[in-house]
């Protein structure tokens, strides 16, 4: 039949705000990410959802508890959704971590598909790890509507995996806060209907970065 995944990025926090690497830290949602993530909950409030699944980390966890509770579904936290780890620049923002480590940025910054990140995780480990992990959840909601809710990173990754695209295309797909992706996995592969949809916080005079960082 075939499983209809809405794959949602979390709301933003002040380290979105001040690009700073978020990565494993738990940095929670700011008030604004809160809005975002309500305005997502009424753009998704006529969608049947029958199960979510969410990042340990609280910026995903309570963003999809907000668009969830119209449906009085809670979000079962897993593992593989866990953002990307930024090892030695977590913590740090984006200007300290190109004056310390020049070669290293310029690398992630350049072809980040062949970099590792300084005491963290490459593109690879984090792709075959969160594929791994959609790919589990639509087999065992076969007929279902499923919400995932993860990062900037994680999302990145699984829209080039539900459109067949390897990792050096990482820097050209856009995932903002609190957008909302959707496709169905059916037995040949992904059909994608949209994809960093952010139309329900602009219309509704939303702020949401310009960037995706």
């Amino acid at each position: 039949m075939g499983t209809t995944i809405l794959l949602v990025r979390h709301g933003e926090t002040d380290w979105n705000r001040e690009k700073i690497f978020r990565g494993v830290y738990d940095i929670p949602l700011n008030d604004n990410g809160r809005r975002q993530a309500g305005l997502a909950a009424e753009a998704l409030g006529s969608h049947k959802i029958n199960a979510g699944y969410t990042s340990p980390l609280s910026r995903a966890a309570e963003t999809a508890s907000i668009i969830l509770a119209p449906h009085n579904i809670h979000a079962r936290p897993h593992d593989g959704l866990l953002d990307f780890n930024y090892g030695d620049w977590t913590g740090k923002a984006e200007a300290e971590v190109a004056r310390y480590w020049p070669d290293e940025h310029a690398a992630w910054n350049a072809h980040p598909h062949e970099a590792r990140i300084p005491g963290g995780d490459t593109l690879k480990e984090v792709f075959d790890r969160a594929f791994a992990t959609m790919e589990e959840i639509a087999q065992s909601h076969d007929g279902q509507t499923v919400a995932l809710f993860a990062h900037r990173v994680v999302n990145k990754l699984l829209v080039l995996g539900a459109l067949g695209l390897t990792t050096d295309r990482f820097p050209f797909i856009l995932q903002g806060n609190c957008c909302i992706n959707k496709f169905m996995r059916v037995e040949e592969g992904y059909l994608i209907e949209y994809l960093n949809d952010t139309s329900h916080i602009r219309y509704a005079g939303g702020d949401v970065l310009g960037e995706d960082f």
